[in-house]
């Protein structure tokens, strides 16, 4: 049916629900509606607070509600680990190797209903910025541990051989750091630093943020998916010149 749109499914935790926020800037999520537009319809499935253990309770309940006859999800964009990530004391933390066999299980179940998918790796963390307001929770994330479950992400895309999007390296590499260079967002090292203009809080992201996100999930699909590629895809329906009256209109619902 010509006005049956297959979908794409980004499904994470805040930093996906929040992005869909105008009040950020830029914004990952109406970047990929805009990039599909009478393409694919873009569904946005994030949920503050949850962790991949969330996520494998939810994963097939969500994928068989997005799934009719006529509209199939055609891509995932997977973004968990920012929660898993925080210390083990911490109440949403998932221990890492459990958190690369929740990936392992959502991939699965992406895959057994046709979905193609790109995993997101966790973004990096600036301690000083997430501690205002928040002393209590002061002690909960570390930016070297959010690197650590960007690296499991990446370790677990491999040996799946699906895409990666790993926005530590990325954010950081964006921002001017290279290996070896001072891990901006410690506790130990200055407050002022340029994660501030990528991050609002320390945690969840703004505009130059979520733009590296959008560049690079579009970069993956581009070169993994291209069949998925939003420059390439038809649009649905004819183009308004194209419609010579409306009996070829009504035709081309069939």
């Amino acid at each position: 049916m010509a006005v049956a749109f297959d979908k794409v499914l980004l499904f994470g935790d805040s930093i996906t629900q929040y992005a869909y926020n105008q009040d950020n800037g830029f914004c990952f999520g109406p970047a990929m509606q805009n990039a599909y537009c009478r393409k694919f319809d873009v569904i946005q499935r994030g949920f503050g607070g949850y962790n991949s253990d969330h996520a494998v309770i939810m994963v097939d309940k969500i994928i068989e509600q997005e799934t009719t006859p006529t509209s199939k999800i055609k891509l995932m964009v997977v973004f968990f680990g920012t929660n898993d990530s925080v210390v083990p004391e911490a109440a949403q933390h998932v221990p890492i190797l459990r958190y690369k066999d929740n990936l392992r299980k959502i991939v699965c179940s992406a895959e057994k209903a046709g979905a193609k998918i790109v995993i997101v790796g966790a973004g990096p963390y600036n301690h000083h910025q997430w501690v205002i307001g928040r002393e209590d929770r002061a002690i909960e994330r570390t930016t070297l541990r959010a690197r650590e479950y960007c690296d499991a992400a990446i370790e677990v895309a491999k040996e799946l051989n699906v895409p990666v999007v790993p926005l530590w390296y990325l954010i950081m590499a964006d921002l001017g750091w290279k290996e070896g260079d001072p891990v901006h967002g410690l506790a130990e090292l200055p407050a002022e630093n340029p994660l501030t203009s990528y991050l609002n809080d320390g945690l969840h992201y703004l505009g130059k943020a979520y733009r590296v996100e959008f560049n690079n999930v579009i970069a993956v699909i581009q070169k993994s998916y291209p069949e998925l590629d939003p420059a390439t895809l038809p649009q649905k329906l004819l183009a308004w010149d194209k419609i010579s009256s409306l009996d070829v209109l009504e035709a081309s619902l069939e």
